[in-house]
């Protein structure tokens, strides 16, 4: 589980949540309102049915899990691998690869690991594991479309339960002041549920997943170099030394410190 985005939901809905209460003097009750919830998360969620294919917004839950439950990448263990892969081609050959091929669980790795033993031309093998890159970008450009599109049509039907609340205000000016009050809480709440989900939920959500796709497809690009390198037969030097220009400064002292 992502710690960080548990930490931000805390604080988050917390701020709010403990705003309300205060507020109020804990009628949290005060600030829902049916109507307002109606007109801004079903056309929220309606413009996602409109605007995307329905298998993309059926993937919904698939781009919360990664959002919630994704887990950083560990970029030195990537790196001694390849390294030591590299290290086993150098002094027995591509074939001697097959063992650790059956031991590795990552699918993008194994898959340039068997196209290197299997002796395929290194711009095919390039072409094969970049066409994937591609096509993950493709994907997850997705997932963060359709929160984008929540972040930012929620405002909007916001505003649009504000001016129905303030419609059924203006109408009963002359009448009870208990319906005038009731109809400006529709108008305020549907107001605040658009604030909420353009800038609690969707927006944080839509960046979190942006950077979760660079992350792989970074991750991706250091394999990619690494395979090309074991593949022309690199000495496990140089393909540690090409895989080390992908790390920060404190990635490498942090790789040499646990080597």
């Amino acid at each position: 589980m992502d710690i960080a985005t548990i930490i931000g939901m805390i604080i988050g809905f917390g701020g709010i949540i403990w705003a309300m209460y205060e507020t109020t003097h804990g009628n949290i009750g005060a600030f829902f309102s049916t109507e307002g919830f109606v007109v801004v998360i079903g056309g929220s969620i309606a413009c996602v049915f409109m605007a995307m294919p329905l298998k993309s917004v059926l993937d919904v839950f698939n781009y919360l899990k990664k959002w919630i439950f994704g887990k950083d990448i560990k970029v030195d263990n990537i790196v001694k691998q390849l390294v030591s892969y590299a290290e086993v081609a150098r002094r027995d050959g591509m074939l001697a690869l097959e063992d650790a091929l059956k031991e590795q669980e990552d699918p993008y790795l194994k898959k340039g690991l068997q196209l290197a033993i299997d002796g395929t031309d290194p711009e095919i093998i390039e072409q094969t594991l970049r066409i994937e890159v591609d096509a993950l970008a493709e994907r997850h450009k997705k997932g963060k479309k359709l929160f984008e599109i929540m972040g930012k049509f929620g405002p909007g039907f916001g505003l649009t339960a504000t001016i129905i609340g303030q419609i059924a205000m203006f109408q009963n000016l002359g009448g009870d002041t208990s319906s005038i009050g009731q109809a400006l809480a529709v108008a305020l709440c549907a107001t605040l549920y658009g604030c909420i989900i353009a800038n609690v939920i969707c927006g944080p959500i839509g960046d979190k997943l942006t950077i979760r796709s660079e992350e792989e497809q970074f991750l991706k690009e250091m394999i990619l170099v690494g395979i090309m390198s074991i593949q022309s037969g690199d000495n496990p030097h140089v393909v540690e030394m090409k895989l080390k220009s992908f790390l920060s400064e404190r990635q490498r002292k942090a790789l040499e410190k646990n080597d």
